[in-house]
């Protein structure tokens, strides 16, 4: 399209596949929000709530006027002052950041002001969302909140000890229903001598509950402070010291 009409880029995204146009809008959603959230929580920490956060003080099951997963109806937020902060009512987890759009509301502060400076450098800003809502309503973003920081319910953790390193330490359903059990064991005390003499291995099954739009990938990387990445996995060794043909520069 762009070959024929080289400035009509409108027609030129307009070729694109719907689902694959909406990925593009809600990555760039993504990385505002990321930006945000690193930098609030380097500037703000991640266990103190400030002046100019927003704070979701309503969020309505979907049975009971909510949107569900995701939407904004039945949510609503308030912008916190240093008499809020002070009255202690509001703790890190009900921070919330906003997905970009022309319904949300923005936090104050510094993190209100990089979000204008990131939509600048590409050319935007906030107003842009509603103007795209009255142009095409097919690329309208509304928007939505997502929680600063998370906390895992129903965490369950059990240190195991086993020998085959591609053994399952999960019974899965077609393991229950071919009565094939676990052979890993439950860690004993004399658990370093064991790992030094036998070779056995050392694991951990770790079990929780997050909610909507939480990953447990990013939740795993915050308790075992490693990368998530595909490049540093891949030079996991599955005996022995697992990060031995890791640098330290890598982690």
């Amino acid at each position: 399209t762009l070959s024929r009409q080289p400035r009509n880029y409108k027609r030129a995204f307009g070729s694109i596949a719907k689902n694959m146009r909406s990925m593009f809008l809600h990555a760039y959603q993504s990385y505002l929000w990321n930006k945000v959230a690193s930098h609030r929580i380097e500037t703000g920490g991640s266990t103190e709530v400030r002046a100019g956060d927003l704070v979701l003080i309503e969020d309505k099951p979907k049975g009971k006027g909510g949107g569900g997963t995701s939407g904004l109806r039945g949510k609503s937020v308030k912008l916190l002052e240093e008499e809020d902060v002070q009255e202690g009512k509001y703790n890190i987890t009900d921070v919330v950041l906003p997905l970009a759009g022309n319904r949300i509301r923005y936090p104050g502060g510094s993190a209100g002001e990089l979000f204008d400076e990131l939509m600048k450098k590409d050319g935007i800003d906030k107003a842009c969302f509603g103007r795209m809502a009255a142009l095409d309503r097919e690329i309208s973003l509304g928007g939505d909140y997502r929680k600063l920081v998370c906390k895992p319910s129903d965490v369950t953790w059990e240190s195991l000890e086993y020998k085959d390193p591609v053994q399952p330490l999960l019974q899965t359903d077609l393991m229950k229903v071919n009565g094939i059990d676990i052979t890993a064991s439950t860690l004993s005390e004399n658990t370093a001598a064991e790992i030094s003499e036998n070779e056995t291995l050392f694991g951990m099954v770790v079990g929780f509950s997050l909610p909507p739009s939480a990953y447990a990938t990013i939740a795993l990387r915050e308790l075992t402070k490693r990368p998530t990445s595909s490049e540093y996995q891949s030079k996991l060794e599955l005996t022995g010291r697992c990060e031995r043909n890791i640098s330290n520069n890598s982690t």
